[in-house]
């Protein structure tokens, strides 16, 4: 038995209680979907057929949802978005079975675009203290990371790694 419905009833399921549905809420989504994906599934993806899907809350003054996958035996990669306007629209099932190849829930957030940081140790190409620019703060499955820049490099670090100015 398969459970239908849209995404926003689910947002709003997930979110009972909560005063604001803000990044940090997007995050927790994420997670808990995450962490519940072989049960999770988009017919509309899978109308399309695509393998190793990535489904990414992508946040920049508004929330889309942007859905990224393969087709199988064809190069490239095929990305499907919708906008939180659409989200009534866009419709989630929920699955008795298991899936055999689950979706990777992801976010990410470019609120934090411009801050500066200092490394607290050395990471990648750059030495202890490098001042570095963040560029979004990401979550993919159950990991969170600054994606930053410095020195015309870009790196994905943890926040533990640095310290925000």
């Amino acid at each position: 038995m398969t459970h239908e419905g849209t995404l926003a009833a689910l947002i709003e399921q997930l979110g009972h209680g909560r005063e604001r549905f803000d990044e940090d809420f997007a995050r927790d989504l994420a997670r808990e979907l995450h962490a519940h994906a072989d049960r999770l599934e988009l017919p509309v993806i899978e109308g399309l057929g695509l393998v190793d899907v990535l489904v990414s809350f992508s946040m920049d003054r508004e929330m889309r949802l942007m859905v990224t996958g393969y087709l199988p035996a064809h190069p490239g990669s095929v990305t499907v978005r919708w906008d939180e306007r659409e989200f009534p629209e866009v419709p989630v099932a929920l699955l008795e079975n298991p899936r055999e190849e689950p979706y990777l829930f992801a976010t990410l957030d470019f609120s934090v675009r411009g801050r500066a940081a200092r490394l607290k140790a050395a990471a990648g190409p750059w030495a202890e203290g490098t001042r570095v620019t963040l560029r979004a703060l990401a979550t993919v499955g159950d990991r969170t990371e600054y994606r930053v820049e410095a020195g015309g490099r870009n790196a994905s670090l943890s926040p533990e790694q640095l310290e925000l100015e």
